[in-house]
Parts: structure tokens; sequence; C-alpha cells
């Protein structure tokens, strides 16, 4: 269970972070109450998902305690490169 919720994870920040790297300006709902351009809203689903991220990492780190540490430190990998990701949408916006 804790590798399929890590696999959407992944998925997730691939496909949103695609979003927010790519910059793209349009706006797919301009009536909405709050309007936002494709790449803000991703940055705000990067940064609404980066806990549930950190928190599937933490739990897939402490359960695969057999192996070795440097066997079980690439479980952190999407978590960092979702904080690094949601580091640079707040100083950008």
């Amino acid at each position: 269970m804790i590798i399929i919720v890590n696999i959407i994870g992944v998925l997730c920040l691939l496909y949103f972070g695609y979003l927010y790297l790519s910059h793209d300006t349009f706006v797919p709902n301009p009536n909405a109450m709050l309007p936002m351009e494709r790449w803000d809203g991703a940055g705000w689903a990067l940064t609404m998902g980066f806990l549930p991220l950190l928190t599937a990492n933490i739990i897939g780190f402490i359960v695969f305690r057999e192996r070795r540490l440097t066997q079980r430190l690439p479980w952190f990998i999407p978590s960092i490169i979702c904080l690094i990701l949601v580091i640079s949408y707040w100083i950008i916006s």
C-alpha cells in the first residue's frame, strides 16, 4: 500500500511539476472566483501535496527497516524535489 501511495505521489509530482516548470499562462477557467494561470495552480497543488508526499516517504522509510540506510534514503528523493519546487514557487510568486 505504501508503494502505491508513493507511486501516485510521484505521478502527481511529475504532472504538476511539468505544469509549474512550463510556466503556461493559459487560464483554463477565466470566469472562476479565483482564476489562476496553469503554472500558478500547479504551484498551489505542489504546495498542498508536499506534506502528504513527505508523510508517505517517511512511512516507506520506516517500514523498510531491514535494508541498509543507503538503500532507504532514495525514498526521500520525491519529497526533496517537491520541496525545491515549492520553495521556488513561493520565492517567484
